[in-house]
């Protein structure tokens, strides 16, 4: 045990009660908050092995539990909204239309970068997966994915001019002026 100990106990009798209140109004299924909840307060203690205690305990507590509802959220498998003061929605619908444009410039890329992409980018398949559909070791899936990706993007960067907010969100494109002898997809 640690020395801190004494204080994480407090911090977490404190805010658990408010914890679970704050995940509670987030998260639909009362059983889903409970295991939260007990992932923050797994979090808590394995950081307190560590000796690395934030000066705020309280704050972090809820930083986490917003952050593992996130996880939460991206790791159903339906496709549930995230709440709306939890993440920013993509109003103009920006992400889809130039996602839209994605399966043209993969097929133009060379044939060793399609299928990886198309299925790791796309289908949203794992490393591993795509490594045994294609039969290929996982080090080069990963190698494909990355050199495929840098292609990709310059692809994208020779068509559009993207934009990025401060936190470097993608915000906005604009097509650029359409070349004939440039297949951009779009």
């Amino acid at each position: 045990m640690t020395k801190n100990m004494p204080s994480i106990e407090h911090a977490w009798l404190e805010s658990q009660q408010g914890l679970f209140s704050f995940i509670r109004s987030k998260v639909a299924q009362p059983e889903d908050a409970e295991d939260i909840l007990s992932d923050v307060f797994t979090k808590l203690l394995k950081r307190a092995d560590g000796n690395t205690l934030p000066d705020n305990i309280t704050a972090w507590l809820f930083l986490v539990s917003k952050n593992s509802i996130v996880d939460y959220y991206r790791s159903k498998k339906q496709f549930e909204s995230l709440p709306d003061d939890i993440v920013l929605e993509d109003e103009n619908n920006l992400g889809d239309e130039l996602a839209s444009c994605l399966l043209p410039m993969i097929k133009a890329l060379p044939e060793e970068y399609q299928q990886v992409l198309i299925l790791s980018e796309l289908e949203g398949k794992k490393h591993k997966e795509v490594a045994k559909i294609l039969d290929l070791s996982l080090s080069a899936v990963k190698t494909r994915v990355l050199r495929g990706r840098t292609k990709l993007k310059q692809s994208i960067l020779r068509c559009c001019t993207l934009t990025y907010n401060k936190a470097g969100s993608f915000v906005d494109y604009e097509q650029k002026m359409a070349d004939p002898t440039d297949d951009c997809g779009c």
